[in-house]
């Protein structure tokens, strides 16, 4: 798999604390280092690797990270995950995110 945004993702990550940095690091080396993320091509494929931390609405992938939530977007075709947003629960729930295609 191949990160679009990753200076995006660790610079929302920047602004989180330390163990959610931590948690957003190993999410980005789960998806670049292992051999696993390449086998992905649908959801129950990435709940294989992350159990029930990982939701879909709409178009978008959602990572639960403690009490964060890492909002990407991934074609499947192309191996490619676009990252959108790191949010708190709270910013999560206002749904304004949804309106990003």
């Amino acid at each position: 798999m191949r990160l679009i945004s990753k200076r995006n993702l660790f610079q929302a990550a920047a602004n989180c604390p330390e163990d959610i940095q931590e948690k957003v690091k190993a999410w980005y080396n789960t998806i670049i280092k292992s051999k696993e993320s390449e086998s992905w091509n649908s959801l129950s494929d990435i709940r294989n690797t992350y159990q029930r931390s990982v939701d879909q609405v709409e178009n978008f992938l959602i990572f639960n990270i403690k009490s964060y939530r890492l909002i990407v977007s991934i074609n499947y075709k192309t191996k490619i995950i676009y990252f959108k947003y790191l949010l708190t629960h709270e910013e999560y729930d206002q749904d304004t995110w949804k309106t990003d295609k």
